[in-house]
């Protein structure tokens, strides 16, 4: 057996598994390795009512995937001089302006790309009100005078995707062409991703996963979401389709060119070296650490294991995604789920450390979900056991993220199922009894319920441990005069 039938045979063996464990739909994996495909392959099913398999040609939504294509489509447009990587984001859309002072008359395209430029990030991409025609993106950008700056342009790090819509824009407005099509001419067709846009309404709904979120109709875990994350203003930050194939194809367009290419080499890659040493080259430091430590243009910069890696994920309502790519390696993995509870880091590490050789037996659960269902199915004294157990046994097999507890608790109450979530963060406490937050969470919770002494108990709780807890002392102080009422 050759070496690459043995990483394909682990490859299926460790995914296969994560999906039989993982309250997950469906889900397609992408893998490059020495600059040729090596795996593409769907697991599970596209829309839980429907219950069509996934496989390596369904097509996702890959959210802020879609960034990378676009940090890429401006450094071609400065390599053809059209676009200045210092020019000021006024000269391009003229219309551009924000609320305030004119603070923003100083953006550059450079700020935008690296997520310097003082933006606010959008809180209401409008799902649930999809436009569709070519004008909405140049709307979108116009509605902006009604936003303010939140920090100095060129100052720190802050992640917008308003920045991304405004380059979408600026695309548009110096070619003369929409931006699905200068990105389906100059981007998808040059890759060979001939299954892959930027248009929903180029897909045919029977090729597509469907999005989920996390509910409780049949129990723990996936949910169809009537809410389909598309709004034609939002293409730049958010809305490629693409499969596991075309991903593979997208990956290895720049793995040829920025692995061992000649500056002068036109025979594939979007840009020239230069122009990718620009991008790769880091531009701000995030505070994210690990894989996303720093930010270069449209790219997240990092390591694992002392191999450099690029990268960025994606995650809209119903969907997940992830992208690394190793460009000394030759290496790239794509993660696509058609769910957005689910991480998939712990996915691409796995990969990684079967493409390196390492003995990968399985891939780490999530022990937030795991004990969730458990809780919400038998209750929190049996999630206890069950813990206590799995700490005997085989705490190796699970990974620990307090967070998740947290944000799975979240969504069970935005899903209007918040006795549930309460149950989530009675047994998180336990767990975590030193969190701050997760006490805080619980103490929210406890009062939206109506059960303000326990909410107060929380409360309390999270401040002792966290003397700079404002917003905690304040809600004790509401809920104190709540109580003298």
């Amino acid at each position: 057996m050759s070496d690459r039938q043995r990483m394909i045979e682990r490859l299926d063996r460790i995914l296969s598994s994560f999906m039989q464990q993982e309250p997950l739909p469906g889900m397609a994996v992408s893998v490059v390795y020495d600059q040729q495909m090596l795996y593409a392959r769907g697991f599970g099913v596209t829309d839980i009512r429907s219950e069509e398999p996934v496989t390596e040609h369904t097509r996702f939504h890959m959210a802020s995937i879609s960034k990378t294509l676009v940090a890429t489509a401006i450094m071609q447009l400065a390599e053809d001089g059209l676009i200045q990587l210092e020019g000021l984001v006024t000269d391009y859309v003229p219309y551009f302006e924000m609320a305030g002072d004119d603070t923003y008359r100083s953006l550059t395209i450079r700020q935008l790309l690296s997520h310097t430029s003082g933006l606010p990030d959008e809180n209401d991409f409008c799902w649930e009100q999809p436009e569709y025609d070519e004008g909405s993106l140049e709307r979108y950008v116009r509605s902006l005078k009604d936003y303010h700056m939140q920090g100095e342009p060129g100052q720190s790090f802050a992640y917008s995707n308003i920045g991304y819509e405004i380059l979408g824009d600026v695309i548009a407005k110096v070619t003369g062409h929409s931006f699905e099509l200068y990105m389906k001419k100059n981007m998808l067709e040059p890759a060979a991703m001939r299954n892959s846009t930027f248009l929903k309404e180029e897909v045919a709904r029977d090729s597509m996963a469907m999005p989920h979120v996390l509910g409780m109709q049949g129990g723990y875990g996936a949910e169809y979401s009537p809410i389909f994350p598309y709004h034609r203003a939002h293409g730049p930050s958010s809305t490629l389709y693409s499969n596991a194939v075309d991903m593979c194809r997208y990956a290895l367009s720049h793995l040829h060119k920025c692995r061992g290419a000649s500056a002068n080499d036109d025979a594939a890659g979007f840009i020239d070296m230069t122009s990718y040493e620009q991008m790769w080259s880091k531009h701000a430091v995030t505070g994210y650490g690990d894989m996303l430590n720093d930010m270069g243009l449209g790219w997240f910069i990092g390591e694992y294991k002392g191999r450099r890696v690029m990268s960025h994920m994606g995650r809209d309502t119903g969907f997940r995604s992830n992208f690394w790519l190793l460009p000394d390696e030759g290496i790239a993995i794509i993660v696509m789920m058609n769910a957005d509870y689910i991480g998939n880091k712990v996915l691409c590490e796995a990969i990684l450390d079967v493409l390196f050789g390492d003995e990968v037996p399985y891939i780490r659960r999530s022990l937030a979900h795991h004990l969730s269902q458990v809780t919400l199915a038998a209750g929190v004294d049996a999630a206890i056991q069950e813990y206590a157990e799995i700490q005997q046994s085989c705490p190796e097999r699970f990974l620990v993220l307090e967070g998740e507890f947290n944000a799975g608790a979240y969504t069970l109450m935005g899903r209007g199922s918040l006795q549930e979530g309460i149950r989530v963060l009675q047994l998180s406490v336990q767990l975590f009894p030193e969190s701050s937050n997760l006490h805080d969470s619980l103490g929210e919770m406890y009062r939206l319920a109506g059960e303000r002494e326990l909410a107060l108990k929380h409360y309390q709780r999270s401040v002792e441990l966290d003397s700079e807890h404002l917003d905690g002392k304040r809600m004790i102080e509401e809920l104190l005069q709540e109580g003298q009422s």
